[in-house]
């Protein structure tokens, strides 16, 4: 396997995703004693922050720019940098390779602020692209914040955060992330019982993960709990009608109930759906910090 993001195959993006989220796996993390407490605390932290860039965060809240944010900061720290041809690399196991769809990509890109052109190369035939300064500092107090929270279950999470500010640690990170990411995508198996009708929505998750922190305190939540739509809402950085036309999908998908007298309770199928999203969270961030602190003390 190479290693590098943007230079692997489908079948090796997709057996690293197998690799780390093996069945053994998920059932010891789900197994440990603080997931409950480490789950809720990501999930809240899935919210708006306050020092977090407004306008950046409404645009990452959509998962395909979420994606692409991550890969551009990925790719721009990669040895060839993030241009027309390094992405297209990326793309191309995922069938989004021809050279009019990826330039389409990068103007699109351009519009939303997530990159930026810099520099070609030294002969001026390579133009080469950056992530934005908004996108970058938001991912990097992002993830620092994320591994934070996880540092009872990642013993090298630590190790991590204390250079995290030194160069090329979150640089990698953001690679290895970008890496598993597209690997994830060929790996998911959307014929089985999934999130997707609410991690498809915009801000689908982060509404989610704001219901099941005010549902009570328990993970998986239980219920039945009372739920402010307004509160909902405002803790979420949506509109009250977005965050009810949410509740309303994960409730046709029978993930809660709501009973007459309005208090919600959550179902079975979403207590295996959310414990194993979160599973997969942790490890894969554990993964990532592997890969970063190993590829920053290679020789």
């Amino acid at each position: 396997m190479s290693g590098e993001l943007g230079k692997e195959t489908a079948g090796e993006m997709t057996a690293l995703v197998f690799a780390v989220l093996d069945q053994q796996r998920l059932d010891a993390m789900i197994a440990e004693p603080r997931f409950g407490e480490v789950s809720l605390a990501l999930l809240d932290n899935w919210g708006p922050h306050a020092e977090d860039d407004a306008s950046m965060t409404r645009t990452l809240r959509d998962v395909g720019h979420y994606m692409a944010g991550i890969w551009a900061v990925g790719l721009h720290g990669s040895p060839e940098g993030f241009n027309h041809a390094s992405l297209s690399r990326l793309v191309e196991p995922l069938g989004l390779g021809s050279r009019s769809r990826v330039h389409a990509m990068l103007v699109y890109l351009q519009v939303i602020g997530l990159i930026r052109p810099t520099a070609a190369t030294g002969d001026g035939r390579i133009k080469r692209y950056a992530p934005t300064p908004a996108l970058e500092a938001l991912f990097r107090a992002r993830w620092r914040r994320e591994l934070a929270l996880c540092l009872p279950l990642l013993e090298d999470a630590r190790a991590a955060l204390d250079r995290w500010d030194e160069p090329g640690v979150f640089e990698a990170f953001m690679a290895a992330t970008g890496r598993f990411m597209a690997g994830s995508f060929l790996a998911y198996d959307r014929k089985a019982p999934n999130l997707d009708g609410i991690s498809e929505r915009n801000a689908g998750l982060t509404v989610m993960g704001q219901l099941v922190t005010m549902a009570g305190g328990d993970f998986p939540p239980t219920g039945p709990a009372v739920i402010n739509l307004s509160e909902l809402a405002k803790r979420s950085g949506v509109s009250r009608q977005h965050a009810r036309n949410i509740l309303k999908v994960g409730e046709k998908a029978q993930f809660w109930r709501t009973a007459a007298d309005g208090r919600l309770s959550f179902t079975q199928a979403f207590d295996e759906q959310i414990r194993v999203l979160m599973a997969s969270y942790i490890l894969h961030l554990g993964w990532c910090v592997e890969q970063a602190l190993q590829a920053v003390d290679a020789p």
